[in-house]
């Protein structure tokens, strides 16, 4: 959680330098690059063995509906808590379809 803050205020900074158009492209990238990234460790501990879910999809899908609408100064004033981050990741779970468990585990 530290390392996605301290991206996502690095990211702020260098926002200010410019407006808009490319380096706005690229911090939005960064930060949702960085929160697939923490979602996918910390789900990735939590998901038993014989489970099959496709966890980068999850967490691509939670961390496009923590950004929705929200500019990276809003998200870093105002991250989203982790019940709320928690309500995006099973909101996802039910969008892309039923968890897989394999027969064997």
């Amino acid at each position: 959680m530290k390392r996605m803050m301290t991206i996502a205020l690095l990211s702020v900074a260098l926002a200010g330098c410019g407006e808009g158009g490319a380096l706005n492209d690229t911090v939005q990238i960064s930060v949702r690059e960085s929160l697939v990234a923490t979602c996918t460790t910390a789900a990735g501990e939590q998901i038993p063995e014989g489970i099959n879910v496709d966890i980068r999809a999850v967490c691509g899908c939670a961390a496009d509906k923590v950004m929705d609408g929200q500019s990276v100064a809003e998200l870093v004033s105002n991250p989203p808590s982790p019940s709320e981050a928690m309500s995006k990741v099973q909101a996802c779970l039910k969008e892309l379809g039923p968890v897989k468990v394999d027969a064997a585990a």
